[in-house]
């Protein structure tokens, strides 16, 4: 198995703006573009498509007729519904825990690449199974924090979704685990909220989008549904990892003055 691809030395880490954090995002993208695909095709393609065919399998097992006073009521039309609803269960669950390695693997593909490495798609998995259970319990508690915040009127929400947004990034690059990965996310945004924010807000517009425009042309037909929304996906994922990425490391140039050897050291000893 061939390790990662060494690279030219990657230029000295800076601050950055939210114009060049977004353009370095488009830069780094156009770079590395193969690598950060395949990394997120290779579980996001097939499992869209088994999630579009369990659903149209299901549409498929109710009949909806119409009852009195204009009521709607929906009749299983024959045995095959309960057996459909517990394989759309089994498949959830698996997507979850697959996503979660993803989640892994393109954090640890984005940090490799700005220091000047370019990780193997197996490497980059092996990271994201190495630490499923980890990325499990900041995603819970940062779902959970943000919940809350957008049950206390909605704006709490996207202030708690701004500052969580470096969790998974602490969590590759620094080890920080479950709770120390949202304080360390917290601390690290305070006092630099609203530009992390506008840099979301674009990105979340730009993959939005990219993801319309994509799933638009087909109404109809899950095979062709579901390979248009992740071909969405693989495209859009890698380009707001990379943008969190880059949201993190400026964070703690501008903070804590990180240079590219401090960073080198701590992927070394992050590595699985």
């Amino acid at each position: 198995m061939s390790g990662p691809i060494q690279l030219p030395p990657p230029p000295p880490l800076r601050q950055r703006s939210v114009g060049d954090i977004l353009g370095d995002a488009f830069r780094l993208y156009g770079k590395h573009w193969l690598m950060l695909v395949q990394v997120v095709a290779v579980v996001v393609v097939p499992l869209t498509l088994i999630q579009y065919l369990i659903t149209d399998q299901l549409a498929e097992d109710v009949v909806v007729r119409r009852g009195p006073a204009g009521t709607t009521i929906e009749i299983a039309s024959d045995g095959n519904l309960g057996a459909a609803a517990l394989t759309a269960l089994v498949i959830a669950i698996v997507s979850l825990l697959v996503t979660l390695v993803l989640l892994g693997a393109i954090a640890w593909s984005v940090a490799g690449i700005l220091v000047g490495r370019e990780p193997s798609v197996s490497d980059s998995y092996r990271f994201g199974a190495t630490r499923i259970w980890s990325i499990l319990l900041v995603s819970v508690l940062s779902a959970l924090a943000i919940i809350g915040g957008f049950i206390l009127l909605v704006i709490p929400g996207f202030i708690i979704l701004t500052h969580l947004v470096c969790s998974i990034p602490a969590l590759v690059v620094e080890g920080k685990r479950g709770r120390a990965a949202l304080s360390r996310s917290w601390r690290l945004v305070r006092g630099r909220g609203w530009p992390v924010f506008g840099a979301l807000v674009v990105t979340g517009i730009l993959t939005g989008l990219v993801s319309s425009v994509l799933t638009a042309p087909v109404s109809e037909g899950w095979f062709a549904q579901g390979l248009l929304a992740s071909l969405a996906s693989v495209i859009t994922t890698p380009f707001t990892a990379l943008v969190v990425g880059l949201l993190y490391f400026d964070l703690r140039v501008r903070k804590e003055s990180l240079d590219v050897m401090t960073l080198d050291r701590e992927l070394r000893a992050a590595a699985p």
